[in-house]
């Protein structure tokens, strides 16, 4: 479990986390609206060399694609998705062939549409503590039960 007090901080987390998993790794962001999901993908789009600035929430968009640094980030919000047919269409797994980075928000959508979790995601819990306080529980490829 780590805490983080900021959005700095947060960044921080997800750029550590970017770090240790230098290929191609696929990271599942869960939380309520306003956890801090998208300030967490920017620090991990950080730790492949993609501006922070240019990570922005993908909610209407559903995907956006980061290009130019170490890896190919994609950043994708499953929020708005209501079936599958709509899951289908935004090309995971031709997302998955590039052996990119990809961050997906709302991953528990994929369990409601018949989608499929990878096992080897990393999966990371933000939990509101306080206006300012995030909980943030981490679960590695391999880890059993709830993130940590």
């Amino acid at each position: 479990m780590h805490l983080s007090d900021s959005p700095a901080r947060t960044m921080a987390i997800g750029k550590s986390l970017a770090l240790s998993h230098p290929g191609g790794a696929h990271f599942y962001l869960e939380g309520d609206l306003g956890a801090g999901k998208t300030i967490l993908a920017k620090g991990i789009a950080s730790g492949y060399d993609v501006p922070p600035d240019r990570v922005v929430s993908p909610t209407f968009a559903l995907v956006n694609r980061y290009s130019g640094g170490s890896r190919t980030v994609y950043h994708i919000d499953l929020y708005r998705i209501e079936n599958q047919r709509e899951l289908s269409e935004l090309g995971l797994e031709e997302m998955e062939e590039e052996d990119a980075v990809i961050m997906v928000e709302w991953p528990e959508k994929l369990d409601e549409l018949g989608g499929y979790r990878r096992p080897d995601a990393v999966r990371i819990r933000l939990d509101v503590l306080d206006e300012d306080t995030r909980e943030l529980r981490i679960t590695e490829p391999g880890e059993t039960g709830a993130p940590h």
